[in-house]
């Protein structure tokens, strides 16, 4: 049997806008913080012939409430901040019982030179 880990994250609510010069502006605001348990930790690299790419993939699963409903339903509106860094969720997984959700988020490093 798996040892399961639960770690604490936080949800934001993302806002995006335009400021003077017409450049978007994302601005974060914590929503609420829970826990998850946090499964399949992955960070990968791409090396071109410039550049290392580095993304990172998680899978967090939380219990079935009305607010992660609205996660679930409006993703590109939320990131979970984890360990200090921000994750983007990119698929989800709702349980058939409605029980459970999983979020596989991602996260990119800035782009490197070779």
């Amino acid at each position: 049997m798996a040892i399961a880990r639960y770690e604490n994250l936080t949800v934001k609510s993302l806002t995006t806008a335009t400021d003077s010069i017409g450049q978007q502006v994302v601005t974060q605001t914590t929503w609420f913080e829970t826990r998850a348990r946090v499964q399949d930790v992955r960070n990968s690299l791409e090396i071109t012939k410039d550049d290392r790419v580095y993304t990172d993939l998680v899978k967090f699963t939380m219990n079935y409430t009305p607010w992660m409903k609205q996660v679930v339903d409006y993703q590109n509106q939320y990131s979970i901040n984890w360990r200090n860094h921000d994750w983007r969720i990119t698929d989800v997984m709702e349980s058939n019982d409605r029980m459970n959700i999983t979020l596989f988020c991602y996260r990119n490093d800035p782009v490197v030179s070779v």
